[in-house]
């Protein structure tokens, strides 16, 4: 059988050199010798059917009825000669071979249109019209086109969060432009969880998303040296000395419903005018202490205090919800939505938010809005000052258990702790009431503030980074509130945070400011006797009985006169103390919030208890005639308690 080399010596004999003749006529030739007739196929030799000049010949076949055919001609050839499998072993290790020296180019690069960086990719071929490759089919040699992607796609970045070690991988996708997202690496190695992401614009389907997962774990693997890491963070705040989003060396890799947040932490506007603007206004001490609770969020952590409640409360229109936005005018976009929340959202979005803000301040308007969502604000400020959200697990793992070191600002029409609040809840509020305006002219300083903002944060945390003694500082505040005010440790911890981010702001932006000083906070302090729940479950209960005397009626003769004793009797006044029905106390204490179980060791240790014979808390006796258990409680000895 004539080789190819053959056929070209003719040509050249016959025609001249090959390299004169035109692209048909070489196709047209190329043609003329892949065919064979029916008698050159009867008499193939047993060497011309293993050899690479017939299988050459057959794979030239561009129709694929044709090639069809000469290979059956073929295969009745060998069958005639008895060397079918040796044919058929030989001509499916020559296409093996063919294939793989036209698909395994493992120098192919992406080269997609504006690309924003080139990746080796290995077989995958990545150009404008997406992502593919020709695949070898190893038991008959055939090649077939996958397609992992219909339009361009690749990974640029590697995030590691520094808080979880979790690495996140950042796609680009081309639509229109290149577009953006980022996941979890786990998502983008598996062929189930990857479908996912075809809800944020990516074409990926059940059909190709194992290629799809393929061709992004090669990019990775091929260039470990040249793709670029960074380390990453989703929430805001402190990472060590550095601060999200203020330093560029920290990437955000955080999901889709915290960016809106997290671009609202944002500047606009002139620093120089905002500064200009608010040193009038701070003149105003509710709207002072109210920037100061801002400034304390980003010192929380790093002087080791605990989250606390600012609350300004009062009636409508005198300006509490500019006084926020003010405060939040120093991080961000001050707007409803932006940096200051309405309350209408659940308590696990409140968590979920607060762990995000981490360092920055929560700030909520009209927190009398979610009431009808708590029996009291109790439940509420413990949860959120704890600083901590509850473990939750899904089917398969534990779940990130979410922090938070920040301040919260909230307004209201009314007071967020009650005289029957615990002591764990009232230590943590700053609450003051606005008996004043607090901001005169509130259209104009929102219109400013609107267009003037987040700049002050910055030149904050550059201040704060300076100071090389933050912890003396504070515990100087702290230990002079102590020493001067009737308050307890959390309610020092709290304001002395506050004093100190007012110093802070004062010597890094308002230079022209005087800082606050104890004199100016003490009376927004509760003092140890308003927090302490035994002294007020005890005043509730003395006052419980004065306002009820007629309930315990004095000794008399006829005891069962109905004209005389009440219809409901709860017991007796002694001279100094009193003597009451036990069923009737935990009652009316329990509606008002307190619970006698809980404060009657201390009512004993103060000596507002008294104990029976048997050193019991209950006296079982006759009260006018009739035996029940009664809890005598001691009345204080002065005058003013005296009935």
């Amino acid at each position: 059988m004539a080789t190819k080399a053959d056929r070209i010596k003719e040509i050249e004999a016959s025609m001249g050199s090959i390299d004169a003749l035109t692209t048909e006529e070489i196709d047209a030739l190329q043609a003329e010798y892949n065919e064979l007739t029916e008698d050159e196929y009867c008499s193939l030799t047993k060497e011309d059917l293993i050899s690479p000049e017939l299988f050459d010949k057959l794979l030239n076949l561009k129709d694929g009825f044709e090639r069809t055919q000469a290979e059956t001609m073929c295969i009745n050839r060998a069958r005639e000669l008895k060397v079918v499998n040796d044919f058929n072993r030989n001509y499916k290790a020559y296409k093996i071979s063919i294939a793989e020296k036209q698909v395994n180019k493992f120098g192919l690069k992406t080269d997609f249109p504006d690309q924003p960086l080139a990746l080796i990719c290995g077989e995958w071929i990545a150009n404008g019209y997406g992502v593919k490759r020709n695949k070898v089919n190893m038991n008959n040699g055939n090649v077939t086109l996958e397609v992992a992607s219909p339009i361009p796609i690749m990974p640029v970045e590697i995030l590691e969060n520094m808080d979880t070690g979790i690495e996140k991988i950042r796609l680009g996708y081309y639509k229109k432009g290149w577009k953006y997202l980022i996941c979890e690496r786990s998502k983008t190695a598996n062929n189930n969880k990857i479908i996912e992401l075809a809800d944020k614009g990516v074409e990926v389907n059940s059909e190709n998303s194992k290629l799809l997962v393929s061709f992004i774990a090669d990019c990775v693997a091929m260039n470990l040296n040249t793709l670029p890491r960074h380390k990453a963070i989703s929430r805001l705040g402190w990472v060590d000395n550095e601060f999200m989003p203020y330093d560029s060396n920290i990437k955000f890799d955080g999901e889709k419903e915290n960016k809106y947040l997290f671009e609202a932490v944002e500047q606009a506007g002139s620093y120089d005018r905002w500064v200009e603007f608010m040193e009038p206004l701070r003149k105003n001490l509710y709207t002072r202490l109210t920037m100061a609770a801002s400034f304390a969020s980003p010192l929380i952590e790093k002087v080791n205090t605990l989250p606390f409640v600012f609350h300004l409360w009062g009636g409508t229109g005198n300006g509490k919800t500019v006084a926020i936005m003010v405060a939040m005018s120093i991080w961000g976009n001050p707007k409803m939505g932006k940096m200051v929340r309405t309350m209408n959202m659940t308590a696990n979005s409140m968590m979920t938010t607060s762990a995000f803000l981490c360092n920055i301040p929560f700030a909520g308007d009209e927190l009398q809005t979610i009431k009808n969502k708590w029996d009291n604000y109790d439940n509420l400020i413990m949860k959120i000052t704890e600083g901590i959200d509850r473990g939750r697990m899904s089917y398969d793992k534990n779940n990130e258990l979410k922090t938070w070191k920040c301040s919260f600002l909230f307004t209201g029409e009314e007071p967020c702790t009650k005289s029957s609040s615990g002591g764990g809840t009232k230590n943590r509020v700053i609450e003051i009431e606005c008996t004043d305006m607090v901001v005169e002219n509130g259209r104009e300083v929102v219109g400013f503030i609107n267009e003037n903002y987040g700049y002050a944060g910055i030149k904050y945390i550059e201040g704060i980074r300076k100071e090389k003694n933050l912890q003396k500082q504070y515990t100087d505040i702290f230990n002079e509130i102590i020493l001067t005010c009737d308050t307890t440790e959390k309610q020092a911890m709290a304001m002395a945070t506050m004093l100190l981010g007012d110093k802070l702001a004062c010597k890094y932006i308002f230079k022209n400011d005087t800082a606050l000083n104890i004199n100016d906070i003490s009376d927004f302090l509760t003092s140890s006797k308003e927090i302490d729940v035994t002294e007020r479950a005890y005043d509730f209960v003395i006052n419980l009985i004065a306002r009820n005397s007629n309930k315990f009626p004095d000794q008399i003769d006829d005891r069962f006169n109905s004209n005389y004793i009440s219809t409901e009797v709860w017991g007796r006044i002694e001279h100094d103390s009193v003597l009451i029905n036990k069923d009737v106390l935990t009652k009316e204490m329990s509606s008002e919030g307190f619970e006698f179980e809980a404060v009657k060791s201390k009512w004993a240790d103060k000596g507002y208890l008294i104990r029976n014979n048997r050193n019991k808390f209950t006296f079982q006796t006759h009260c006018y005639g009739i035996k029940a258990n009664y809890v005598k409680i001691k009345l204080k000895n002065d005058d003013e308690n005296r009935f």
